[in-house]
């Protein structure tokens, strides 16, 4: 039936039926001329008298159109292929397109943070679990540090900015994993073709991933892994500087500091001078056996070093397409990617040898997918030759060890 004839006989339709309940005001009815259930005037029906049949409900709910000339309309619900949340019906992890959503990543990074609190030494735990996470909802700063606000108490504090970085390097990473593709290379090239002027973060190309790979359950399930590793790397570095009392006498207020919006620049440069090279590497290892030793109590995929080689990877790459770019802006304070890489590397072999029958990653005894970075020499750690061209010595470089220790 063409669209016109539809409206035609909608409109008859709805003529007769309002004719229809004039006429039953006037208790009269026009003959041949079907009312409409429910309306005043209506003939009644006979339950179990099939529709349209004498007695019966009719066959159409407005008079003149045929049966199915109305598409039902289906109920509400979530949108097809995309996850929930079990358990919280209608919250979904992932965006139409395959992102996980700001309000999931917050909420799993608060889970991470707590699960590696609780995973440390009691000396250790008495010293931060009262340090809150803090967000900052600046997605232009790309950051994550630990300080204080100026009454001197602390926090850990991640922008919005750094949680949507993570989730496009664990998208891109765990698209490439699932289907052969080169997606991760080609979406750092991109952003570092955008890096002028100011820190800006380019969503991925569009027609870059097609709802066939950006939805598809392998990939989405790899994409989360990669996050909560990455992100738990992230969260165990910034607390081991709490726990290290790296910021000394710049944060001595306890735990419970706040942060408003806008301050968030001006508390990370007060505490960048308390915190040196040095400092930096032992936080790296400190956070590498935070995160393994929490990721021993997940069901399902014990959290391995995959994510925190993937931060290091995806920033000297970056730094090295665009070596200006302001998205590196806040790894400027931390060790070259080429020192910190080899630290996560070892770190994670020690903390392996030293807990015999523990898994990482998908079960096997390294991550399932680690990108390969130069491992030039660094002293004080085992297993790595010392005295590299180019490598810069660390003062006071820790040895990896045993959590707690």
């Amino acid at each position: 039936m063409s669209f016109r004839t539809f409206v035609r006989r909608t409109v008859l339709g709805v003529a007769l039926a309002g004719a229809s309940i004039i006429a039953s005001s006037a208790a009269a009815q026009v003959p041949g001329v079907p009312t409409i259930p429910g309306m005043p005037g209506a003939t009644p029906t006979i339950p179990g008298i099939p529709p349209g049949m004498p007695g019966g409900p009719p066959t159409s709910p407005i008079p003149g159109l045929p049966p199915g000339a109305i598409p039902s309309i289906p109920p509400p619900g979530g949108t097809p292929a995309i996850p929930n949340i079990p358990g919280m019906p209608g919250f979904k992890l992932f965006s139409p397109t395959g992102a996980l959503l700001m309000p999931v990543m917050k909420d799993e990074a608060k889970k991470i943070y707590q699960k590696e609190i609780d995973s440390l030494s009691a000396s250790r735990k008495a010293t931060v679990e009262k340090i809150p996470l803090l967000f900052e909802d600046n997605k232009e700063e790309i950051n994550a540090f630990a300080g204080c606000d100026d009454t001197g108490k602390t926090f850990v504090v991640v922008t919005a900015g750094m949680y949507q970085m993570l989730d496009l390097m664990a998208q891109t990473r765990a698209t490439d994993e699932t289907f052969g593709t080169g997606y991760y290379d080609e979406y750092i090239k991109e952003l570092a073709k955008q890096q002028e002027g100011k820190a800006k973060i380019l969503p991925l190309p569009p027609g870059m991933l097609d709802l066939t790979k950006s939805l598809d359950q392998r990939k989405l399930k790899r994409q989360r892994q990669l996050f909560d590793e990455s992100i738990a790397y992230v969260l165990g570095h910034e607390l081991a500087h709490h726990y290290m009392g790296h910021l000394g006498s710049v944060c001595t207020g306890g735990g419970g500091g706040k942060i408003n919006p806008g301050d968030i620049i001006r508390f990370a440069k007060k505490v960048v001078p308390a915190v040196n090279q040095a400092n930096e590497i032992q936080s790296d290892v400190e956070g590498v056996n935070n995160l393994l030793t929490a990721g021993q109590n997940e069901s399902e995929y014990k959290w391995s070093e995959g994510g925190a080689l993937l931060v290091i990877d995806f920033f000297k790459k970056l730094r090295d397409l665009h070596p200006g770019a302001p998205l590196f802006t806040f790894m400027m304070t931390h060790p070259a990617p080429e020192v910190r890489a080899p630290v996560v590397k070892n770190t994670a072999n020690w903390w392996r040898l030293t807990h015999p029958g523990a898994v990482t990653g998908n079960g096997n005894s390294a991550p399932s997918s680690t990108p390969k970075l130069p491992v030039p020499g660094l002293p004080g750690v085992p297993g790595v030759p010392s005295g590299a061209p180019g490598m810069p010595s660390v003062p006071g470089l820790p040895v990896p060890g045993v959590p707690g220790k």
